[in-house]
């Protein structure tokens, strides 16, 4: 019986993958990722994936409900573990807004072990790249998806983080410049990534941004 290994790759840069992920992805002949590739790309940079089996997961990306892709990709998972070690790698951190942690409850119930290991999360590496704290003393950090909610919640107290935000840019920048927060943030785009874009909100957007784009909003 194979242990199921939740490997966090960090935001994009295979520089900020921690020795744990690198050593749970040599131990590991099986690799399983969405099958968007990004995963797999940082893994790639690497040189870590010869001689591994890969093994591409589908979740779709605009539906909210993805039982029947969890189920089908904790099916592909056990099958795989029934002979050897496999490793799911997910961007970022594996414990934040992360595919793989109902997988691996699914992977638990058929008796499998599962380990995880801890990441580098996208705004962390978003704020060393722009050189400035999230938070300090005794401020609060919020990390939010967007949402209707969104402007309700700029009103939190602290500093806040926006993922995966991209076409909601314009938006998000008219919400921040109406609550008088665009003067301090900021976005990145493919933080870690081919097309890396910093850029403040307190001017024009570019109209282009991808999904992969956080906003950091530091208190004031």
């Amino acid at each position: 019986m194979g242990t199921l290994y939740g490997v966090s790759m960090g935001p994009g840069d295979p520089k900020l993958l921690t020795l744990q992920a690198v050593e749970q992805i040599q131990h590991c002949p099986v690799l399983a990722a969405p099958e968007n590739g990004t995963a797999f790309a940082i893994a790639r940079k690497a040189d870590l994936l010869d001689h591994k089996q890969l093994l591409p997961l589908h979740f779709p990306m605009h539906t909210d409900d993805l039982s029947a892709a969890h189920q089908a990709a904790a099916d592909k998972l056990c099958e795989a573990l029934q002979q050897t070690d496999a490793a799911f790698l997910c961007l970022g951190d594996i414990s934040l807004y992360a595919s793989f942690p109902p997988v691996a409850a699914l992977v638990r119930q058929q008796g499998f072990p599962v380990e995880c290991s801890a990441g580098v999360p996208s705004f962390c590496a978003a704020a060393a790249k722009a050189g400035l704290p999230l938070v300090s003393g005794t401020q609060c950090l919020h990390i939010l998806p967007y949402s209707d909610a969104l402007p309700e919640q700029l009103s939190l107290p602290g500093s806040k983080v926006i993922l995966k935000c991209g076409r909601h840019l314009e938006k998000i920048q008219a919400l921040l410049s109406h609550a008088g927060l665009a003067g301090t943030a900021y976005a990145v785009e493919n933080c870690g990534m081919d097309g890396e874009r910093l850029f403040p909100l307190s001017e024009e957007c570019p109209a282009d941004c991808g999904y992969f784009t956080i906003v950091c909003i530091p208190e004031r």
